[in-house]
């Protein structure tokens, strides 16, 4: 499956959130999984997707300690299954959403095998070429090219 395109959001009274129903159907009925991604977003991967990022993790752990390990770690620290209400609203985990800087106004982005979910201003800069600082970016960029799922 593949993921691709652009939807406007809100975020209800709650802090609830939908998944544009194009994804959703996409994802089926798969679990899926929240986790805090380069460029200070929040990616859903299907379980198939987590599956294979988990698989690339196992053959890292070990007694020794490295920068890639800490990444890694980082990354693990920081996925989340995604538990839906009966009309298939999910909140986000408060630290998710606090590293993401998610305000009211959000942005899906279709992204191949993932979806991102951004701020909509912090997505807006993004691709305006506007840098900026977002929480553990250092570690994001240590992380091994050859960790992709």
């Amino acid at each position: 499956m593949r993921f691709a395109g652009k939807y406007a959001l809100h975020t209800d009274e709650k802090g609830r959130l939908r998944l544009p129903q194009f994804f959703r159907a996409r994802m089926g009925t798969s679990k899926i999984y929240a986790m805090y991604s380069a460029g200070g977003c929040v990616s859903f991967i299907t379980e198939e997707e987590a599956d294979k990022l988990f698989a690339h993790f196992e053959g890292m752990i070990t007694v020794a300690d490295s920068k890639v390990l800490a990444s890694a770690r980082l990354l693990m620290a920081y996925v989340s299954e995604i538990t839906e209400d009966s009309q298939g609203r999910f909140t986000l985990p408060p630290d998710l959403k606090k590293m993401a800087d998610l305000g009211r106004d959000v942005i899906f982005v279709g992204m191949g095998n993932k979806v991102e979910l951004w701020d909509a201003k912090r997505f807006e800069d993004n691709i305006n070429g506007v840098e900026y600082e977002y929480p553990y970016m250092e570690k994001f960029a240590q992380i091994s090219e050859e960790i992709v799922f």
